[in-house]
């Protein structure tokens, strides 16, 4: 069954559907296809996939590795690599393969170490490039080179890559993906399928690209065991996968507060889950942060960025729209009191947060009460709960 029909234009309030590009056909073809999404990264929706992977710049195109060329390298300030492979999908058989091959480039390329995979980036590019570094630092001046190939190297040792496999219209059987995965565990990366649909209208020659998301696998159980804080492959009980982006905020978390307090966030959070159905979600934007948000997703109890600060986005703006502005201002307030900090409302609505002596409090000061913390969640939920059921009546 679709999941998507044809988009329509609207002018005059009258609507035209638009004409579907059957790519395979004269100039639409593959290399077509590598080329738009080379010259136009943004396409590529992957800050819904993973957000650690988002800002990427192109790199090159036809990357030669031991198992074949790769169609695409994209790289981003935080050192991630993008995988993009292209394909036109013609019977089963294309469909099958695809999948093995980019996931043998992936194990090609995390063999290499930084320079290795700068020198073939740059033989690919054919051009002028000094470094990796000098093509990033263009579009991020910010950001300081030892650091940066420290990253790249660090991704390039533990495989995490997102590969994403591009086409015309995929259908691939989730099962056997899965199963091909669990076999090559060892990688930590996360494997996307992207149908790129091409429109346009009947009278003119402009195109309309809407990317479409049709599956990932980010949930695979992969059987891992424990030494120290590193995860290896090995006969143990299997754990739910995380992905890339959330393994890189508690990384970077632990980075800004310690292990211990990173881990007891986490735990924090898998309670939050389990008992009261909160959900933790990746934010995004070019900083990642956790948010714990309602079990309809509708509101933020606590929005905890990479560096430990706890912001508190739209609970009163969200609460209000329900038709209790109280409930979000009664929390914010009891929250402050968690912390001896105040509600600090010079902000728009949308922004009110908690500071203490002008600053956001972290994350470690919440864990310290977290108890009374998880009390005062609950105690919001009920009588938003009961706002919501009453407007529905």
């Amino acid at each position: 069954m679709k999941q998507h029909t044809t988009p329509s234009v609207i002018r005059d309030d009258r609507a035209t559907a638009l004409e579907r590009v059957p790519l395979g056909s004269g100039s639409y073809d593959e290399d077509w296809i590598q080329r738009i999404c080379f010259e136009n990264a943004s396409l590529l929706p992957v800050e819904e996939l993973e957000p650690t992977f988002a800002g990427m710049i192109p790199i090159c195109r036809e990357l030669r590795t031991k198992s074949g060329s790769v169609d695409l390298i994209y790289l981003n300030e935080y050192g991630f690599i993008t995988i993009g492979e292209c394909k036109l999908w013609r019977n089963p058989e294309a469909r099958r393969k695809v999948v093995g091959q980019v996931l043998d480039y992936a194990k090609d390329i995390a063999q290499w170490d930084y320079s290795k995979f700068e020198e073939e980036c740059l033989k690919a590019r054919k051009d002028s490039t000094g470094s990796l570094f000098d093509l990033i630092h263009e579009y991020y001046p910010d950001i300081e080179e030892q650091q940066f190939i420290d990253s790249v190297q660090t991704n390039l040792q533990r495989g995490r890559f997102l590969l994403a496999v591009i086409g015309d219209g995929i259908r691939e059987n989730m099962e056997e993906m899965a199963e091909y995965i669990q076999r090559n565990g060892n990688l930590g990366f996360t494997l996307a399928l992207i149908e790129l649909p091409v429109y346009r209208k009947s009278d003119n020659s402009e195109l309309v690209i809407t990317p479409r998301i049709l599956a990932r696998t980010v949930e695979i159980e992969r059987t891992v065991f424990r030494t120290g804080k590193e995860e290896t492959g090995g006969p143990d009980k299997p754990t739910k996968g995380r992905t890339i982006s959330e393994k890189a905020f508690f990384e970077r978390l632990a980075g800004a507060v310690g292990h211990q307090n990173a881990d007891a966030f986490q735990n924090f959070a898998h309670e939050l889950a389990s008992n009261l159905n909160i959900l933790p979600k990746l934010g995004r934007g070019k900083k990642l942060s956790l948010n714990l948000k309602s079990p309809d997703d509708n509101y933020n109890f606590a929005s905890v960025q990479e560096d430990g600060e706890v912001w508190f986005y739209g609970i009163v703006t969200k609460t209000e729209e329900l038709g209790d502005r109280s409930i979000g201002v009664s929390y914010l307030k009891q929250v402050a009191d968690l912390v001896q900090g105040t509600v600090d409302d010079s902000y728009k609505e949308w922004s009110w947060c908690v500071k203490r002596n002008g600053k956001y409090p972290t994350i470690t000061d919440f864990i310290r009460v977290k108890d009374a913390w998880k009390k005062i969640i609950e105690d919001t939920l009920e009588p938003i709960r009961k706002k919501a059921d009453s407007g529905s009546e």
